[in-house]
């Protein structure tokens, strides 16, 4: 193969993957749009309803026994809803959702205290407060025998937030529940058309501690697995639908192209012969 026939080679190569990016690019765009969006914006028009009924209604919800980490916890009151599309407290062009997050605090009325000993320890300890966004202080104290000691003030106010996010690239979306239970992350992809009424109410019952319906602890792995690959196969056949009539569209024109370029060749001949 020549020199020139090796860089036609390539550049052809090079064409085919960019034209590639672009077509899925274009089926990214057109899943978001026709499947994501709407279904962003109907999770946040449910949930800003829900917190504004919440906040005026001021429905009391105790929260008995959350952690058995801290039992000195006691018992806390849900509150404070809160909801924002930007994640600063904002709101961003509904016609652009990427997010949506729900936040309000289990408080308990004034702090509890308690000491934790050795370097490993405390590094920990406070580590986890701060991933878990608990208000604390923490205050080192004499050690013995050289061994590191620390009193840790922690305040009863425990951040919940529930965040719905796009994954573009999968054309999915994210739902992450922290620290509504037991200091738990709950995170789980959802392909677009299983988030619906009944979807939402039963995030509602659950939030609302009404039931625990929404995060199935009974679902092993396996059928969860299953789930998941029967899902990706609907979206595979749906990509591979979409490129196939990119493609064919494309074969259509190339095969225009060609027949003007035959047609002007044919008319260039003619016209020779004809002198």
């Amino acid at each position: 193969m020549g020199v020139l026939d090796q860089l036609r080679k390539e550049a052809d190569q090079k064409k085919l993957s960019e034209q590639q990016s672009v077509d899925q690019q274009a089926l990214r765009d057109k899943l978001y749009k026709t499947q994501v969006l709407p279904k962003m914006q109907q999770v946040f028009k449910y949930l800003q309803e829900l917190v504004t009924h919440l906040n005026y209604l001021e429905i009391p919800i105790q929260v008995e026994s959350y952690s058995d980490r801290f039992p000195r916890m006691g018992v806390l009151k849900q509150q404070d809803y809160k909801i924002n599309t930007d994640g600063y407290g904002g709101f961003s062009d509904v016609d652009k959702l990427v997010q949506i997050n729900v936040t309000f605090y289990c408080v308990g009325a004034g702090e509890f205290e308690y000491s934790v000993q050795t370097k490993s320890a405390i590094e920990q300890e406070n580590a986890f407060l701060h991933a878990k966004r608990i208000p604390s202080q923490m205050h080192r104290l004499g050690g013995v025998s050289g061994e590191e000691s620390a009193r840790f003030v922690v305040t009863r106010k425990i951040p919940v937030r529930v965040r719905f996010e796009v994954d573009y690239e999968q054309s999915q979306i994210k739902v992450i529940v922290n620290n509504h239970t037991n200091f738990s992350t709950y995170t789980e992809q959802w392909q677009p058309e299983a988030i619906d009424d009944a979807f939402l109410d039963s995030l509602a019952r659950y939030l609302l501690r009404k039931d625990s319906e929404f995060i199935r602890l009974d679902i092993t792995d396996e059928y969860r697995d299953a789930l998941r690959n029967k899902l990706n196969t609907i979206k595979d056949n749906e990509e591979q639908e979409f490129l196939a009539r990119v493609n064919e569209q494309q074969r259509l024109e190339e095969r225009k192209e060609k027949e003007k370029l035959s047609y002007k060749m044919k008319s260039f001949i003619t016209d020779k012969i004809g002198r």
